[in-house]
């Protein structure tokens, strides 16, 4: 049976993903020279999306990036659901934006033109749903993320997630949270991290390392709108064993709830009803 072919967007061309676009000489591949956007398409609504475009431009503009004509919420609305027809998504996948750097120059580049390639793949979950089994996660202490600006940005320089990934899958952990350099925990792998002790739900600040996730963004302005604001801050070790909740957000998997860190068990009430409210805003949206 022939594999369905796949297609992507290189610079507003529709190419088959199998088709080389750029050379050994691309700055994503030589220096990590690239920042990009995980997107969740959900029954053909792009979630966030506005908040998507909004962090990319911070992040090129923080990188001495061109501003690209294309990357416009018009032009990115019909290129991403262009190819969630082309590559018959049916209205549900994983949609990632990353934006480079042209070649040209060492470390020190030639020009700050960018290009952009969209990709996806599918997801069959029709809405976001609490993970059933909740996951058992540790810390990964071999490397530390430095406190930065760059610390914010979802970047294609990525290793350490790549080493934290390669802890977790050697000691088939749920998860690994991620240190900064002040040994306080930044996120986990791809997601952010909250606490909820008591009636106070904490999050890292950005000023922690943690990547200024869009999910992350949405339950605090969530939480706000509700009268009950989370207190970004630095989170210590210790505070994991205080705390009577922690779970994990992303956009494509909304909030995944721990059940276990070390010795000290979870439960998941708030993250459940959490999830069940960022479900009902987005649906709001629509209407």
């Amino acid at each position: 049976m022939m594999q369905q072919a796949t297609y992507i967007n290189f610079n507003g061309n529709i190419v088959d993903s199998s088709q080389a676009i750029f050379t050994s000489a691309n700055r994503a591949f030589r220096y990590g020279d690239a920042v990009f956007e995980t997107i969740r398409l959900m029954n053909g609504e792009i979630l966030f999306f506005e908040q998507h475009l909004e962090r990319l431009k911070r992040s090129m503009a923080l990188l001495g990036m061109h501003p690209h004509d294309d990357l416009t919420f018009h032009n990115l609305y019909l290129s991403i659901r262009h190819l969630d027809q082309v590559n018959q998504l049916k209205g549900h996948g994983r949609i990632r934006l990353e934006v480079f750097r042209n070649d040209g120059g060492l470390y020190t580049p030639q020009s700050n033109n960018v290009s952009y390639i969209i990709e996806v793949t599918p997801l069959t979950t029709r809405h976001y749903k609490l993970n059933e089994t909740g996951l058992k996660i540790e810390l990964y202490t071999d490397i530390k993320k430095p406190v930065s600006e760059l610390s914010n940005l979802k970047s294609s320089n990525a290793l350490y997630y790549v080493m934290a990934g390669l802890h977790k899958r050697k000691h088939n952990y749920g998860d690994c949270l991620v240190l900064n350099t002040d040994d306080r925990i930044a996120e986990a792998i791809s997601s952010n991290i909250f606490l909820l002790k008591g009636k106070e739900l904490i999050t890292p600040s950005l000023s922690e390392a943690c990547v200024a996730g869009v999910m992350r963004e949405s339950i605090i302005r969530l939480m706000e709108e509700k009268g009950n604001p989370v207190l970004q801050t630095g989170i210590e070790v210790e505070d994991m064993f205080k705390a009577d909740e922690i779970f994990l957000t992303d956009v494509i998997h909304g909030i995944r709830w721990v059940s276990a860190f070390r010795h000290k068990r979870f439960f998941n009430a708030f993250s459940r009803q959490l999830l069940k409210e960022i479900q009902e805003s987005q649906t709001t949206k629509k209407v």
